[in-house]
This record gives structure tokens, C-alpha cells and sequence, in this order.
């Protein structure tokens, strides 16, 4: 039998999970939850509705765990449920086109864990990238939050989208050219300011 702890790999906690096993079950859920909340606060300010929205995707996957197939990549696959499920919960409660201004209008915060940048000469482009990712159309904020704090692939983004792979770069170059654009360069960021570009293009 299969030991489970926070240090065991994704794909096997899938795995166990899909034959049953409340261990594994619940370590994903653990390890995904403030990921799958934070990014359901992208749809929604309102906190209540994005957790009651997550525990009703955490209900449905243990009730279905045996109808679940093997996934690549568990967090995009977790990603792309509560993403089609929040949206799926919004639309009768505002409207489509009331969710588009939310998801236009709505302050996109990032935790201390996902902030690309750690060292504390940087925290000032940390927070100059958040204020101005407000700016940004919804779209090309929701790309940049997938490729850069969430980790995913072009390819799983544009599956996450259903857009093609190509349009995601085009929509990251896109994001990157209006963050220039944005960008109040000064000598004291001038450095960090394109080393930042330099990592993410």
C-alpha cells in the first residue's frame, strides 16, 4: 500500500485517489485548495461563493473518483473543473456580461507563494507588476496569471481557454508590450525592470 504524504509526487496521489484512497484524496485537496480559491477570486470578489463553489468541485470528484481518468498534469486538470464549474455557477447570478466586468474590475492579489520574485531588492517590482496587471484587458491578465504564477504551458493554457497554443503567446507578447508601455522606468528599476522581461519572455 501506497504511504502518503505532502511529499509524495501528483500523478500517484491521482492515482490512489481515482482507487479510492481518503489519504490521497485529501492531500490533494489540501495542496490545491488556496491555488483553486485564489484563482476562483479571479471570476469573483465574492469569497463565499468561490468556496462554496470549490467544495462542491472537491465533493463531485470524490463522488466520481472512479468515472476519472489519468491526467498529465493534475493541477491543470484541477484548474480547468473549478474554472468551468465557477464560471458555470456566476453566469445565472449576474450575467455574462455583468462577470466580464467583474473579472475586468476586480484587483487581482497574489499570495506571498505564488510572487515570482522572492528577493527583497525585487519587492518593488513585485509590486509595481501587481498594481499595473489591473491594467491590463481580462484576458491577457488571466494568460499571464496562468503562465507565470500558476506554472502552466502555452499548450495547457490554450486548452484551459480553448484557444490555440499560438494565441497564447500572442497574448503574452501582447501583455508584455502594454507592461513596457505602462512600465514608469526610472534608473532604480531600469535593471530589475528588464531582468523581469528577460525571465518571463
Amino acid at each position: 500500500m501506497t504511504q502518503i504524504t505532502k511529499f509524495t509526487d501528483d500523478s500517484i496521489l491521482w492515482d490512489c485517489f481515482r482507487d479510492g484512497n481518503e489519504a490521497a484524496y485529501t492531500e490533494l485537496a489540501t495542496r490545491y485548495y488556496r491555488t483553486l480559491l485564489h484563482y476562483g477570486l479571479r471570476f469573483t470578489p465574492n469569497v463565499q461563493i468561490a468556496e462554496d463553489t470549490l467544495q462542491d468541485l472537491l465533493i463531485h470528484l470524490w463522488l466520481h473518483r472512479g468515472n476519472l481518468n489519468e491526467t498529465a498534469s493534475v493541477k491543470f486538470y484541477l484548474l480547468k473543473s473549478f474554472r468551468h464549474r465557477i464560471i458555470k455557477t456566476l453566469k445565472p447570478l449576474s450575467g455574462e456580461l455583468e462577470l466580464t466586468q467583474q473579472l475586468d474590475d476586480h484587483l487581482m492579489e497574489f499570495s506571498s507563494e505564488e510572487a515570482l520574485i522572492q528577493d527583497e531588492s525585487e519587492t518593488g517590482l513585485k509590486n509595481q507588476v501587481k498594481e499595473l496587471m489591473t491594467q491590463l484587458p481580462v484576458r491577457q491578465r488571466e494568460v499571464v496569471y496562468l503562465r507565470f504564477f500558476q506554472g502552466l504551458k502555452s499548450e495547457e493554457i490554450g486548452a484551459l481557454l480553448a484557444i490555440k497554443p499560438q494565441s497564447v503567446s500572442n497574448i503574452l507578447q501582447r501583455a508584455l508590450s502594454n507592461l513596457k508601455e505602462m512600465w514608469p522606468i526610472t534608473p532604480s528599476f531600469s535593471f530589475i525592470f528588464y531582468s523581469f522581461f528577460e525571465i518571463i519572455l
